[in-house]
């Protein structure tokens, strides 16, 4: 079974849309989805702000490196600086990186993002990820 790390944004209300239906979607595709917001820290809310934030980073990058595919829910040009470090961290280690366009018809998405990984869906194909990256012409979506 592949075992997705799931990167995004969660932050309002648009984003958790996004994020919700993809991981059900995955799920019920048949992958290992790791959700980063499902994992709390014990005794977090105790823990002064820097302990908790390095521990949850210590976490997120454990689980980048048990995965087998980082998949990115990208919202634009702009979306999240997290999300974007998490996709650089998964290009670094030469993981498998998926982009799923998640910014509507006329977004346009940073270079940096839509190099740095192996595969590009729409949000729509993002369980056929694999097949569907490949027919993707992004030529008019990237920032120039």
């Amino acid at each position: 079974m592949t075992k997705i790390y799931l990167a995004s944004p969660f932050f309002n209300a648009h984003e958790c849309h996004y994020y919700l239906r993809a991981i059900k979607a995955l799920r019920s595709a048949g992958y290992e989805v790791y959700v980063p917001q499902e994992h709390e820290i014990p005794g977090g809310w105790e823990m002064p702000n820097a302990e908790w934030a390095r521990r949850v980073f210590v976490n997120d990058v454990d689980a980048i490196h048990s995965c087998d595919v980082v998949m990115v829910l990208n919202f634009g040009m702009y979306s999240d600086s997290g999300t974007a470090w998490e996709a650089g961290y998964a290009y670094a280690l030469k993981l498998p990186t998926v982009q799923v366009l998640c910014g509507g018809e006329n977004a346009t998405y940073s270079l940096m993002m839509m190099n740095g990984c192996d595969h590009i869906v729409e949000f729509k194909d993002l369980t056929h990820w694999e097949e569907k990256s490949a027919k993707l012409d992004t030529d008019g979506i990237i920032q120039k």
